[in-house]
C-alpha cells in the first residue's frame, strides 16, 4: 500500500512493514509554472507530457468504472471506450457555447 502525507510518502508491504519512506520539499507551483512557460514561450518541459497522460488516464478510467459500476474496456490505439455507451458518455463532456476546444 501507499501512504501520502504532505511532501512525504511511505510504501508498505502486505504485512504493513515500511518498504520505503521518502520525505522531501516538493512544490507543485514550480511544476505548473514550467507547464505554463512551455505553452507561452516554448520552454522545454521538465517532465514529458506523455507521462502525465498515462497517470491521469488511469484516474479518469477508474472514476468512469466506479460511476458506471463495471469494468471499462479501452481500445489502446484510439483511446476510446468500447462496447459500453454508458461509460463512453462519461468519457466526453458538453462544452458551453464558445468554449469548445479547437484542435
Amino acid at each position: 500500500t501507499l501512504s501520502i502525507a504532505g511532501n512525504s510518502y511511505r510504501i508498505y508491504d502486505l504485512k504493513q512493514r515500511v518498504l520505503r519512506e521518502t520525505k522531501g520539499n516538493w512544490d507543485d507551483v514550480l511544476h505548473f509554472a514550467n507547464f505554463v512557460d512551455a505553452i507561452r514561450v516554448g520552454k522545454p518541459l521538465n517532465a514529458p507530457i506523455a507521462e502525465g497522460v498515462k497517470s491521469t488516464l488511469l484516474c479518469h478510467l477508474g472514476n468512469i468504472a466506479w460511476r458506471s459500476g463495471h469494468t471499462v474496456n479501452l481500445d489502446p490505439d484510439s483511446c476510446r471506450i468500447v462496447g459500453d455507451e454508458q461509460a463512453a458518455a462519461l468519457w466526453r463532456r458538453t462544452y458551453r457555447p464558445g468554449w469548445e476546444p479547437k484542435v
